[in-house]
């Protein structure tokens, strides 16, 4: 006799399997085969099968379907849950025996349910994340399909390359000294101090970058040195236990002066993994896959885009092209298709929840790094938010970090 994990294991790799279904990008950290939320992209309704309170699992159902399956299998139940676009949902025990088979032909008609309410743009998204992944090409086919053709070229010149630091779950222990990771402990040479704000309190640590292994895949800011370990400390890493907000030095922080210390240690010089300071906050560590990605402007203040002066319409469409572009690519990168899926970037655009930030034009800045909200390293910005890190655009242009200035934007 199977057990319930054992049951769960076999439906969730059977509905997982269907055209463009994906884990719930709410439930992305838990793995879908132990506590799936499975669901198809671009639906009001999308979730066609998740667990529910065990033994249970829900799915929707049309509701003459559900009288007509209860005549036969008595276990099945109607979930609490209000109907919702013309279906009601079920629930059915994993405990009642019934045939394994006959609860996948549920899936199948669950999903024909979803599917069914998808429209053209939804499907089509779903078709173009079935195909061999490349950006390039990806790109050209969503420039042709929001009719912007004659101007590929434009959109090529404002796209730009960037790394997307994608985490992975780890310890301290089995990150190598100076290799990229978000949060952890920071690795910093014997004869350096722990990074302090000018009341004394020590600067959060968020983030070490190892350049040799983003060299190797692209430079992505001009400038950038190309080997050593580029470590982050900053005052907007400051939580207090059980809150979300950074809180920041209460003092007017227009140009925030010392808020953020950003470290370049040369790639000969020797490390030592430093313990967090007690009276500072400190995140867990996650391991860093950098990936080369291509980045568009996602507001149309960014300087670049602004510069072609198109008009309003114009714009619009590009907006959206921008988002189904970054939808699939976050989707392929992160199994999360959510267009502000939180993550981590070095260089290319910004992720803007909210407004474009004025002082990055009055200051003359350039977007250095973003550091999103993270399962992995258990950092949580606002409502899972970015914190995003800009730096002098001249001096930054000659590797030099100067004027760091840092916003944290939630959804």
């Amino acid at each position: 006799m199977p057990t319930f994990k054992q049951t769960i294991r076999k439906l969730a790799e059977y509905a997982i399997a269907k055209k463009g279904a994906r884990q719930s990008p709410s439930q992305s950290n838990f793995d879908v085969h132990e506590f799936p939320s499975v669901q198809l992209p671009g639906g009001l309704w999308g979730m066609f099968f998740e667990i529910a309170d065990e033994p249970y699992v829900r799915m929707p159902v049309l509701a003459d379907r559900f009288k007509e399956h209860r005549k036969v299998y008595p276990a099945l139940k109607k979930s609490a849950w209000e109907e919702r676009d013309g279906h009601i949902y079920m629930e059915v025990s994993l405990h009642a025996d019934l045939p394994v088979e006959f609860i996948k032909s549920l899936i199948d008609e669950a999903y024909s349910i979803v599917w069914n309410k998808l429209d053209k743009g939804a499907r089509l998204k779903i078709e173009l994340a079935g195909q061999p992944y490349d950006e390039t090409k990806l790109l050209d086919r969503m420039i042709e399909i929001h009719d912007l053709k004659q101007f590929r070229k434009e959109i090529r010149k404002v796209s730009r390359p960037a790394i997307l630091l994608r985490t992975t779950k780890s310890t301290e222990a089995k990150i190598p000294i100076a290799a990229s990771k978000i949060g952890g402990q920071p690795d910093l040479p014997a004869n350096v101090e722990w990074p302090v704000y000018t009341n004394g309190k020590p600067l959060a640590f968020l983030a070490q970058i190892n350049l040799s292994e983003i060299t190797k895949l692209g430079t992505p800011i001009k400038g950038l040195p190309i080997d050593g370990l580029l470590s982050i400390f900053s005052v907007w890493g400051w939580l207090e236990e059980g809150e979300f907000d950074p809180k920041t030095p209460t003092e007017v922080g227009a140009e925030q002066i010392g808020w953020t210390v950003i470290l370049h240690t040369p790639k000969k010089v020797k490390l030592e993994r430093r313990k967090t300071p007690k009276t500072v906050n400190f995140f867990k560590s996650a391991a860093v896959l950098p990936t080369p990605v291509l980045s568009l402007p996602n507001h149309r203040v960014e300087p670049p885009l602004a510069a072609l002066g198109w008009t309003e319409e114009l714009y619009d469409r590009f907006d959206v092209m921008q988002s189904d572009f970054r939808s699939l690519q976050m989707g392929y990168w992160l199994k999360n298709s959510d267009i502000f899926a939180s993550h981590h970037q070095l260089g290319g655009y910004a992720l803007f929840q909210q407004d474009f930030p004025q002082e990055v034009l009055e200051k003359g800045l350039a977007m250095l790094v973003q550091i999103g909200t993270d399962n992995y390293s258990k950092m949580v910005w606002g409502d899972g938010g970015e914190l995003t890190f800009y730096a002098d655009a001249k001096a930054l242009a000659k590797g030099r970090f100067e004027r760091v200035w840092g916003e944290c934007q939630g959804g």
